[in-house]
């Protein structure tokens, strides 16, 4: 028996790793599209453009994995069937129940080890990631000046160059737009220029000649001050053309582990308890101040001025009330996607084993002709899935089905599926009917698309 068990899992090892690397080359090549225009204008190193791909790596294999599984119970299964080994085996008295139970067993660890992937490794590549992207982002800001486009990449100014020599570093048609620490923006002008940077390579330096300067007086309001100059000077410090790494401490949903989030949502469920007694307090008020506007019995007080005041009163209240329900609302969704992100990071790694309850039947049901359909119903719990996901995030985050049953549904509903399909294999019965279709295929090709 132990010879039959390494055999079956044997025959899944070279489809699951097939199928790992033509899932991950699909997701490589739509992030390597996203950041290639990136990593191009930055001018970055060998090794940097490795660490950005590897650290990326991890939330592939996160997605991948699971649908990696699919594919080699449906290829492993497929191919036993083909060749009438499971047949023999049923023969000699070996249940279908005991072919699956090596590959049930090996998807329950392998759901386990991602688990601890998703909440070690995964967040903290997510988190050095993100932080090294930033760092990329900030990196060389004069490499993407392109003529008649505003350049967004210094925090707080939006430059617009006319011309650029790139063998001079010569520009012309300056417009810059300063909003940095301003309420209003102050608009330099200049005919001409020079951008450099300095010798440590760290302070970007911009001289203009021949420019004016329009800005808005923010202490007296309705002043406006327009200036010449012959020459301007502007430096713009930490603008450096080497990578310069950063740490930070914030972590965003996915930089986090589960433990880490539950510990997040304990200390922001206390908030909601308190808006709402806060809500209700002052919706109680606002009651109060309509029903009993004793306060104003002055004999000196018109009713107009009674009225009016109620009034202002009560407009103060309901925007009190408004700012206190919106607080309230941003709070349970914040929550609301912590726990999204909690689940997912379980429910996902359990799909290898839904997965395999799904392929190995379709596996067998591709013997019988029928691997065209088979490969067409696993894509199809493939959309169906992700489908599930998505749009159970989407239904969490607006609060209209819990967190739970955003992330757990496609489990249950797919697993009931793949369950009902390996029973009715195990008993040889007719799952789905294709009667229907003898209707419309032609004779010769019946054997190759029916079951």
């Amino acid at each position: 028996m132990k010879i039959l068990r390494r055999y079956v899992l044997k025959e899944h090892i070279g489809p699951f790793i097939f199928g790992l690397a033509i899932i991950t080359f699909v997701l490589v090549m739509e992030f390597i599209l996203e950041i290639l225009n990136l990593i191009i204008t930055r001018g970055l190193s060998a090794f940097t453009i490795l660490e950005v791909f590897v650290l990326n790596l991890a939330w592939m294999l996160a997605l991948s994995i699971p649908m990696a599984v699919l594919v080699a119970t449906l290829m492993a299964f497929g191919r036993l069937s083909a060749d009438n080994e499971i047949l023999a085996l049923k023969a000699n008295g070996v249940s279908l129940y005991k072919l699956v139970l090596p590959v049930i067993i090996t998807s329950i660890l392998l759901a386990i080890g991602m688990i601890f992937f998703n909440n070690s490794v995964l967040p903290e590549a997510n988190h050095k990631a993100r932080l090294l992207m930033t760092d990329i982002n900030q990196k060389r800001p004069t490499l993407n000046i392109k003529e008649g486009v505003f350049m967004t990449d210094i925090p707080g100014y939006y430059i617009l160059i006319k011309k650029v020599d790139p063998k001079s570093s010569d520009i012309e048609g300056i417009t810059i737009y300063e909003q940095k620490d301003r309420y209003f923006p102050r608009t330099i002008i200049a005919e001409k220029g020079k951008i450099e940077f300095s010798s440590d390579r760290n302070t970007l330096i911009l001289t203009l000649h021949k420019g004016e300067v329009h800005e808005m007086d923010e202490a007296q309001l309705g002043q406006y001050r327009r200036l010449t100059f012959d020459k301007q000077i502007l430096f713009f410090p930490d603008i450096g053309s080497q990578l310069v790494r950063s740490s930070s401490d914030f972590r965003t949903d996915r930089e986090m582990s589960a433990g880490m989030m539950k510990k997040e949502v304990d200390k922001i469920k206390p908030e909601i308890s308190s808006q709402e007694k806060k809500l209700k307090e002052i919706t109680k008020a606002s009651i109060n101040s309509v029903l009993l506007p004793g306060s104003a019995t002055s004999t000196q007080t018109s009713p107009e001025q009674v009225i009016i005041s109620s009034f202002k009163r009560q407009q103060d209240l309901l925007r009190e009330i408004q700012t206190i329900h919106f607080n309230l609302k941003d709070t349970k969704n914040r929550i609301n996607s912590l726990l999204v992100e909690i689940h997912k990071k379980y429910s996902i790694p359990v799909a290898c084993l839904v997965f395999v309850l799904l392929g190995a039947p379709l596996g067998i049901m591709a013997k019988r002709g029928g691997m065209v359909i088979a490969l067409s119903l696993s894509l199809g719990f493939f959309i169906l899935y992700w489908a599930f996901l998505i749009a159970g995030e989407e239904l969490a985050d607006r609060q209209i089905i819990s967190a739970f049953w955003a992330m757990w549904s496609a489990n249950f509903l797919i697993g009931t599926a793949g369950l009902l399909l390996f029973i009715k294999t195990y008993k040889e019965a007719k799952f789905i009917s294709w009667d229907w279709l003898e209707k419309i295929v032609p004779k010769r090709l019946r054997k190759y698309i029916l079951p």
